[in-house]
This record gives structure tokens, sequence and C-alpha cells, in this order.
């Protein structure tokens, strides 16, 4: 199928934006940053986001209102009306999962009649019934530009989905052919989770891929492109954001001024269990096996990136679900404090309970909302003071930080806390 030629855009980012992968969970983290940016006025100079699974899911929702935000006033208030609660109020009330499963009995019927339909595909419906509301890909804003990573499992490369088009560096790149997707079914292939979710099947013809971007081998013409979770490949979304980086629909992403990435997935378990029994052994330590490779190549992305930020090759900053002032160390922490008293800071007792919440697409509890978004919220301020002094005047944050929300720590707040967090380590609430 032939298509017009593709004239290459260069696009220069001011300000970029990595939200990972890890369920609701991540998504209500990257939640507490976008609002800390947006009452700071960053926000709205927010060009590109790089967005996989949990942070796919979000990053589209709030992308898909940004005129709208815009409109309103841009600012932290806005931000609460058009894209917070709105969010909050869907994750809080019904249950994603449970939802899918009780259309489990018509998936039999549903495959009769359509031979390609999947586990995959019942999610892309209620996805798009919850969030997206029929938009497509082409109906994105042109700004700030959505980048939603997928994995290829042909080409073992990050594959991706724009306004422009979609398609990964080895496979190549194509506009939409006036066939674009979905947004909602785009979100899903980046949240596919195996082995709950089948790939989701790209069919090839309908497409026109420019082939590999850097001189490689053809692949085998495929009829389908199968891809499944983002996270597979690289749960930070920071790829795209490294280097000059060629992305669907022409475009050439160069390299952000300012790279912000927000990292709401599972911190690493230092145990291993084993069953007893022969199979589920053997199923637990591919799973622990498959748990340390990702640790290790998401260490290896962060200590590059803290390598990078720390000596001035590039303005920078990483918000983690880990993230603690503690870890700054003296002075700047004692500093920061005397802006935000301890008073206000989410007691340690409970840091371990909020690492732990739950990854999954379940109903999410108003207190677990609070301590993630919170939690982030108050990293992503106090890490900008704290290194306001490695960042050119553009960036840098007032001497006198003034985060507007702050929560105060008495022992019923903490009380409080310690129940709501108590049991959100489960790995699914069927409720």
């Amino acid at each position: 199928m032939s298509t017009e030629p593709i004239q290459l855009e260069v696009v220069k980012a001011r300000i970029a934006l990595a939200l990972s992968g890890g369920g609701f969970r991540a998504s209500i983290f990257h939640l507490g940053v976008l609002k800390r940016l947006a009452e700071l006025g960053w926000l709205q100079r927010v060009d590109v986001l790089s967005t996989v699974s949990g942070g796919s899911i979000i990053g589209a929702f709030a992308v898909m209102r940004w005129p709208q935000w815009i409109q309103a006033g841009a600012d932290g208030a806005a931000f609460e009306q058009i894209i917070a609660q709105p969010f909050l109020r869907q994750v809080q009330q019904r249950n994603f999962i449970l939802e899918w499963l009780l259309r489990s009995p018509l998936w039999p019927l549903r495959k009769s009649v359509n031979r390609q339909f999947t586990r995959t595909q019942a999610a892309v419906e209620l996805l798009d019934q919850w969030f997206f509301h029929g938009l497509s890909c082409d109906e994105l804003p042109e700004r700030p530009l959505l980048v939603l990573n997928a994995t290829s499992l042909h080409s073992i490369r990050s594959w991706r989905f724009t306004k422009g088009g979609l398609g990964d560096s080895r496979i190549g790149y194509s506009n939409w052919n006036g066939q674009p997707l979905p947004l909602a079914l785009a979100v899903c292939a980046s949240a596919s989770f195996p082995p709950v979710f089948p790939p989701l099947r790209i069919r090839r013809g309908d497409y026109s891929f420019s082939g590999p971007s850097y001189g490689e081998t053809p692949l085998p013409n495929f009829d389908f492109v199968p891809l499944t979770d983002g996270g597979v490949y690289d749960n930070s979304g920071m790829e795209a954001l490294f280097k000059p980086t060629l992305l669907p629909g022409g475009k050439l992403l160069e390299k952000p001024e300012f790279l912000l990435v927000s990292d709401g997935g599972a911190p690493p378990r230092y145990d291993f269990r084993s069953s007893g029994l022969p199979a589920m052994t053997e199923g637990l330590l591919l799973y622990r096996a498959d748990q340390i490779a990702r640790e290790q190549v998401t260490a290896v992305r962060t200590r590059w990136l803290m390598e990078q930020i720390t000596t001035g090759k590039r303005q920078g900053l990483l918000v983690s679900l880990r993230s603690a002032l503690d870890r700054i160390g003296s002075p700047k922490s004692d500093q920061y404090r005397k802006f935000v008293p301890s008073a206000h800071q989410i007691p340690s007792s409970l840091l371990p309970s909020l690492r732990a919440i739950r990854t999954s697409l379940d109903r999410f509890g108003e207190t677990e909302c609070t301590a993630l978004m919170y939690h982030a919220y108050l990293m992503t301020d106090c890490f900008l003071w704290c290194y306001r002094d490695t960042m050119s005047e553009e960036y840098k944050v007032p001497s006198n930080p003034a985060p507007a929300w702050r929560i105060e720590f008495c022992s019923e707040t903490t009380a409080e806390w310690d129940g709501g967090l108590a049991d959100s380590g489960r790995v699914l609430r069927l409720r």
C-alpha cells in the first residue's frame, strides 16, 4: 500500500516526562507528580510524554483532557478538576478487573463470532468506556506529544504509538494510512501485562512500514505484529528520551532540555519462595528470574540517568516510589525541613506499606490514592528544591518552597493511614 512521502520533522522539547509502568498504582503516583508540576506552572511547558503501561493509562487520559485543562487556567486547581478527580473517581468507585472478569461468560460467544477476539480486546473495550470514549490516536492534541510504548515480540524493540502513526525502529514506522487505531487499543497494548492479557496483534498489511531505521536486515514479513506490555522492554519510558529518536509520523525527537522521570514501578523484593511442588516451583523460579532481569535493566537506566544529572550532563529529575527525603542527606534535607517540617512528611513507619501497594487494575481506596499521590507530590517538590543549584535559571524553583498540599501527620492521621494501607500489598481486591 503506497502513501505520500513523509517529511522528517524535528521536535525540540523543553520538558519531557517519562511515566513508568505499574498498573493503577503507577497511574495514581504519576498524578502526584503532575499535580505539583501544575502548581509550579511547569506542566504547561511539557512538550513530550513517553509512557508505559499504567503510565500510558494516565498519560493518555491527561493528554486527552489537556486542551480543556489549559482553557480552565492550566494551574493546580484546574488540574484537580479536569484531570485528577475524574480519574480518581473511576479507580476508587469501580473495579476494572472485576468488571473485566464479569464479561468472561460472554467471551466464548464473542470468540465464536470473531476469531480475533481475545481477553485483551475485552480490556480495550472496557478502557474505552472508562476513560477514552471512542477517541482515536490521530485525534490527540499536537502538543504535548504523547508516545505510548509497547513491546514488539517479533523485533524485540519498543513499539510506539503517536498521533502521527505507529511502529518501531526494526520493522519501521508508518503513518495511519487513514486507519487510525482507537486510543484505548494503543493504551491497552502498552499495558497488556503477560500472561493475564495475551498479545495484541497489529495487521501489517493495513499500514506501510518504512523498514529498519538503522540499516539492519529486514525481518520476515509476518502478517501480524504481536505486542505486549511496554514494561517488558523498558518499564521507565525513558528510552525514547535518551537520545535523538525517530518516531512515527516522520518525527525526530531531540533530547529534551529537562527530563523528569516518574517511577511508580515495584521496588525489588529480596526474597524467593518455593512451593515444594515441582511444576509450581519451576514457575516461581521463572517468575523470579524475570523479576531479577527487569530490576537489573531498571537499575542500569536509573544509574545512567542519575550520573547524567549529578555530573551536569543533563538537566532532570527522578521521582520514584522508593524516594525518601532522608536519602538526600544533610544539609539539604535539613534545610528543606525548615520549609516543610517533619510533621508534614510521611512517617517512615508508613513507607514500607505504601511501597508495597499492589500494581493491579482493581479498585483503590481513598487512603491508598492519597498516600501515593502525596508521596509523589512531596518528593517532586523536595527534589526540585534540593537540586535547584544544579539547574539553569529557567528550571530553578523558588528558594522558598511552598507546596500548597500539606497533610499533618498527627497520631490519628498516622493510625488512619496505617489501617488504610494494611492489606494494600494483596495481589488483587475483587470487591
